[in-house]
């Protein structure tokens, strides 16, 4: 994976949430994160999930990637 110098990249953990047209990510504890992407991510619906971008803001999160929590 590449290196990212940039104090704005961000990798976070929480539950994916669709709401309405805004996908959420709802963090263990309780703050929500907008997730800024064009895929589609119905399937990750509902799912624990790791995912990793540019934060720009306080609560909105540019989604490089996205991956189950494993382990």
């Amino acid at each position: 994976m590449a290196s990212h110098n940039n104090n704005s990249y961000r990798r976070m953990t929480g539950q994916l949430r669709l709401n309405g047209r805004s996908t959420v990510l709802e963090t263990s504890d309780g703050s929500l994160f907008y997730l800024v992407t064009s895929e589609d991510l119905a399937a990750w619906d509902g799912s624990q999930v790791v995912v990793e971008g540019q934060l720009s803001g306080s609560n909105r999160l540019s989604l490089t990637w996205i991956g189950p929590i494993t382990g």
